[in-house]
């Protein structure tokens, strides 16, 4: 619904600004706003999701988290946590 969009575009808006903030300030982790911002735009518009898709490290994420949609959420929270490791760059993670 409209009030719903609305309302992912303002979280996802307020995510990004705390982001950025997240960056300048160090005890603040800005890289769980971002991820909680692309989530909220994702979902909200499917013209915002195919622009944030065509970013390979992002697209990859929104991918992965599609994939794990029908998973319990122990597994889930797992193949989440690995993807956003995968987003903020990280080379090789070990699964076991």
């Amino acid at each position: 619904s409209f009030t719903v969009k609305v309302l992912l575009i303002g979280i996802g808006i307020l995510c990004v600004i705390l982001g950025f903030v997240g960056l300048a300030v160090p005890l603040m982790p800005g890289f769980v706003f971002f991820g909680i911002a692309v989530i909220c735009l994702s979902s909200a518009s499917p013209t915002l999701r195919r622009k944030l898709a065509s970013y390979p490290r992002v697209g990859l994420f929104l991918q992965e988290l599609e994939e794990t949609r029908e998973l319990e959420l122990k597994l889930r929270v797992s193949a989440v946590f690995r993807s956003a490791l995968r987003l903020l760059g990280a080379q090789s993670i070990n699964t076991t």
